[in-house]
């Protein structure tokens, strides 16, 4: 039986798994014991991420829509398809016609050939992934601020050597990201760091919390700026690395000021004396720590909920020192990577469209002249279907993501696919986009090729094969490059080493990290300049990547909806324990099994209301749409409730609101007005 180190393919933890191999199958797993991340241990959705690479709903053939049916053809029926329909509306619509989705269940080989596919080979900048729906407000946000977008320090320093504070917001951290909850927050709170946690629901953390500040969701702003207008009028900030570090302290105070804690409780639900308390933890002891997740992000004003959060760091002088800092916890595997690669707002590696210098040395690699952007307005994924529905995108290629069931307000999304002329659809297993794509292009999964996935501290980290591919399926890179060589642009590699060769030359914060170093040890964190270099355990060290940090004064905006008589609730939306994403992998595996269905969660005394019991059917409404699901009564703020968004049966989105964030594009997922009542 072989053995062969990979990376566990959900959340954005990147904990090492151990693979094992006979006769081309997968038969097991188990944690590395030697891994610096997970240290010998796994969730169950992780000890049990081999179960999906041979469950029968794999696709393994190409498929093409023949008389309304998808029905099986040969690769080159496929390509020949694909090729012919692609050129045919880029000569008539013009390559901005054609939009390109990726994902991070790819490696950041395929993202960085997803983008070049569409810039090089299509002549277009419409190229997004799914970062978009879930931490695109971060990479904004914390880009403006610092200069940098991704998360400031290392998962080891949540303990070792652990903050006096940890300030953990909108993070259901022992079901989003398991293991960073047990091996090291959880043991931290043991070993003395104090919790405030932020959050509308009674977690485990916010029952060992120190302050639990039970917020409205949608009112971070507020709440995030009384905490600083406290922090500063009782003399409690870092006037020293604020004057040293920072800029625009003045327009910044000026604004929070009136934002004291009496005047935003009622708005924000929260007792003002909390509110000090919370303030006044975080800011006397040295270091804290922010983490935080979709709960701070999901809204139309995520990056300004970002920034504002970040704020409180900035004036507490917690930076650029070990277990301190801003740290955006990462839903998915490999979506750091994924942003380091693909995004429309630059080029891969966060270089600006507006370096020449960067735009010329891409054209040079690449043979071709790029479609640089005219202007900062970027058609984002979550702008993609009103383009369709006027008209202007006629083509969609998508690769490993399910907008169908992720975006918000799916309904839109469907009416925009059914749109096209052409949808094509890459994928492991049939999902809800699928019911729309013209063809469909059989994947590999992590178990099936060679790679490299970027976890949520930056660990640039290596997947290596185990298995062939099952069926005919191929890897994305692969399939990527032959669907670019009957489009006439040559692209051919090896394998995803030389593929990584190319991203090292074009990507200087990559420029160090190799195989043979990622083969030696367990993964660099970037940036890691050259190959003397370990890695950059925490950013900011001596200075801002910007050079000055930005405070930024940012007013309280509401979000798109509030509930009202008609929809009286406040709908909020997040992940379950045994499930991952769109549950296309963990809902094929004995863990997600366990959590079967759909639910809502509300509070006792809004139950009692309603005259429900646990159990019960309910009917939860929206202005977009309605569900029946079983209500479990649950420690929740009053006026709330909370559904996961894992089940494409039932799924939650149907309900949830598409208002963006004009700056980044996400979608407000985590706020929407909402009835409830007996089934």
């Amino acid at each position: 039986m072989k053995e062969i180190k990979s990376v566990c393919p959900y959340c954005g933890v990147g904990c090492g798994v151990i693979l094992k191999a006979e006769n081309n199958r997968v038969v097991g797993l188990r944690p590395d014991p030697d891994h610096p991340v997970n240290r010998g241990t796994l969730c169950p959705k992780g000890a049990t991420a081999h179960e999906f690479v041979h469950h029968p709903d794999r696709l393994t053939k190409p498929l093409l829509r023949k008389n309304g049916k998808l029905t099986e053809a040969s690769w080159n029926e496929a390509y020949d398809y694909v090729a012919r329909e692609l050129q045919r509306i880029k000569q008539r619509y013009g390559p901005d016609a054609i939009a390109v989705i990726s994902s991070s269940r790819a490696t950041v080989e395929e993202n960085y050939l997803a983008q070049k596919f569409a810039r090089a080979v299509l002549g277009t900048n419409n190229v997004d992934q799914c970062f978009r729906i879930c931490h695109s407000a971060t990479v904004a946000g914390l880009a403006l601020s610092l200069g940098s977008g991704a998360m400031t320090n290392s998962i080891s320093e949540f303990a070792e050597p652990g903050p006096k504070v940890l300030l953990l917001v909108g993070s259901n951290t022992p079901h989003a990201h398991p293991i960073i909850w047990t091996v090291w927050m959880k043991r931290a709170a043991k070993n003395g760091t104090k919790l405030i946690v932020v959050d509308p629901r009674t977690t485990e953390p916010a029952k060992l919390a120190t302050v639990h500040v039970k917020i409205k969701p949608g009112t971070e702003v507020a709440l995030f700026n009384a905490m600083a207008q406290h922090i500063i009028a009782h003399d409690l900030h870092d006037k020293r690395s604020i004057e040293e570090r920072c800029e625009n302290f003045e327009q910044f105070w000026g604004v929070v000021q009136k934002y004291t804690p009496e005047s935003v409780e009622e708005l924000c639900g929260v007792p003002a004396a909390q509110i000090k308390h919370a303030a006044e933890l975080y800011a006397r002891e040295k270091p804290a720590s922010i983490a935080y997740g979709l709960g701070v992000t999901e809204h139309r004003t995520g990056v300004d909920n970002v920034r504002a959060l970040c704020n409180l760091a900035l004036i507490t002088g917690n930076f650029g020192k070990e277990s301190s800092g801003i740290n955006a916890l990462r839903g998915q595997n490999n979506v750091q990577g994924a942003t380091d690669m693909c995004r429309p707002e630059t080029l891969p590696g966060y270089q600006s469209w507006k370096d020449q210098t960067a735009v010329e040395k891409f054209e040079q690699a690449w043979g071709v002249k790029l479609p640089v952007p005219s202007s900062d307005s970027f058609l984002f994924c979550s702008r993609m279907w009103e383009r369709a529905l006027a008209g202007e995108l006629k083509a969609f290629y998508i690769i490993g993501s399910d907008p169908a069931l992720t975006e918000g307000n799916v309904k839109k999304v469907e009416r925009a696919l059914q749109s096209a002329e052409l949808v094509i659809v890459q994928d492991l297993f049939p999902s809800r986009t699928m019911h729309f794509a013209h063809v469909v292009l059989p994947a590999a999964s992590f178990a099936e090729k060679d790679g490299t996935f970027v976890n949520t501290e930056r660990r640039v980290q290596r997947i290596r094969k185990a298995i062939e591919p099952i069926g005919e399926s191929k890897p994305d890179w692969l399939i990527i490059c032959e669907i670019a060589q009957r489009l006439g642009y040559k692209m051919s590699y090896q394998g995803p080493e030389e593929i990584f060769e190319e991203i090292r030359r074009l990507v200087p914060i990559y420029a160090g990290i190799s195989y043979r170093r990622l083969d030696e040890q367990y993964g660099l964190p970037w940036p890691c300049p050259d190959e003397t270099h370990p890695g950059t355990k925490f950013l900011h060290r001596e200075k801002f990547t910007r050079g000055r940090a930005q405070l930024i004064g940012i007013d309280y905006f509401p979000p798109a909806e509030l509930p009202d008589a008609e929809y009286p609730f406040l709908l909020t939306t997040g992940r379950t324990f045994m499930q991952y994403n769109c549950g296309t992998m963990t809902r094929r595996t004995k863990a997600g099994k366990a959590e079967p269905e759909n639910f809502v969660q509300l509070s006792a005394r809004d139950a009692q209301k309603l005259g429900v019991k646990a159990g019960d059917r309910v009917r939860v409404r929206t202005r977009r749409g309605e569900l029946v699901v079983k209500a479990q009564i649950a420690e929740i703020a009053e006026g709330v409730i909370w559904m996961p968004f894992h089940y494409a049966e039932s799924p939650t989105n149907i309900l949830t609101n598409d208002a963006v964030d004009p700056i980044c594009g996400i979608t407000e997922l985590k706020v929407c007005a909402a009835h409830v009542e007996r089934a």
